[in-house]
C-alpha cells in the first residue's frame, strides 16, 4: 500500500512538471506563432518602446497621486526624481528604436505602403481615433527627443508647491488651506505630448509584430493623448 501511494505521488509530481513545461511551451509557441504584419523584424524595438511607455505611465500616475496630497515633504519627491532622471536618460534609446523601425521597414521595402497596411489593422473606430488626422509613417518619424523637458514637468509642478515652508519642523505644506490639487499634475492630455507620441509608437509596433494591444493598452494611450475628464472609449 505504501509503495502504491509512493508511486502515485511520484506520478503526480511528474505530471505537475510536464504541466508546467506545457504551459511554458504554450507561451513560447504563442510568442513564436505571431504573424508579423511585415517581414522586417522589429520585436526588440517593440519591447523597448512598450517598456518605456509602461514606466512613463507609472511615473505619471505616481506624480498625480502625490499631487492629490494636502501635505508633502521634500523627501516624498525623491523616488519621483529618480524615475524622472531614468526616463530622461532612456529617452534617446526610445527615439533610436523608432528610427530603427523606420530603417528596417525601408530596407525591407515595406515603408511606402505602411499607412495602408496599418489602416487595415486598426479597424475599430475608437482605435482609429488615436491616429486621426495624421499618418502612421509621420508618427514614427516624429522626433520626440525635442520634447524631453516634458518629463520633468510633473516634478517641477510638485516642487513649486513646496516653496512655502511651514513652521512645523522641516515639513512643507501647500500655501492655501482650501487648495484642491488637480487629479493630474502633468502636462499630458494632448496629441502633441511626449506620452501620447510614445504610446502610439507602442501600439503601432505591437501591430507590426503581429500582436494585439489590450484595451488597457489603448486606454493608457488615450489618457496620454486626451485631456483629463475625457471618457476613454476602451
Amino acid at each position: 500500500m505504501t509503495r502504491r501511494i509512493a508511486r502515485h505521488l511520484k506520478l503526480m509530481a511528474v505530471v505537475g512538471v510536464l504541466g508546467l513545461t506545457a504551459i511554458a511551451n504554450l507561451r513560447t509557441s504563442t510568442a513564436e506563432g505571431l504573424q508579423p504584419l511585415v517581414g522586417a523584424d522589429i520585436a526588440s524595438e517593440q519591447r523597448l518602446i512598450s517598456k518605456y511607455f509602461e514606466d512613463f505611465v507609472a511615473y505619471d500616475k505616481q506624480a498625480a497621486e502625490l499631487g492629490k496630497r494636502a501635505r508633502l515633504v521634500d523627501a516624498d519627491l525623491d523616488p519621483l526624481q529618480q524615475k524622472s532622471s531614468d526616463l530622461k536618460g532612456r529617452l534617446s534609446n526610445v527615439q533610436n528604436a523608432a528610427r530603427e523601425i523606420v530603417r528596417k521597414l525601408k530596407a525591407a521595402n515595406e515603408w511606402d505602403d505602411l499607412d495602408t497596411t496599418l489602416q487595415a489593422k486598426f479597424t475599430d473606430t475608437n482605435q482609429r481615433s488615436l491616429f486621426a488626422q495624421t499618418s502612421f509613417k509621420r508618427l514614427l518619424e516624429d522626433n520626440v527627443t525635442t520634447r524631453g523637458n516634458e518629463i520633468g514637468t510633473p516634478l517641477d509642478n510638485l516642487r513649486r508647491k513646496l516653496t512655502s515652508k511651514n513652521t512645523v519642523g522641516s515639513e512643507f505644506q501647500f500655501v492655501r488651506a482650501g487648495f484642491r490639487p488637480s487629479p493630474r499634475v502633468t502636462p499630458m492630455g494632448s496629441k502633441d505630448s511626449l506620452g501620447c507620441a510614445i504610446g502610439r509608437w507602442g501600439l503601432i509596433a505591437i501591430k507590426i509584430v503581429g500582436g494585439t494591444p489590450t484595451n488597457a493598452a489603448y486606454d493608457a494611450v488615450f489618457h496620454q493623448c486626451w485631456p483629463e475628464g475625457a471618457v476613454s472609449p476602451f
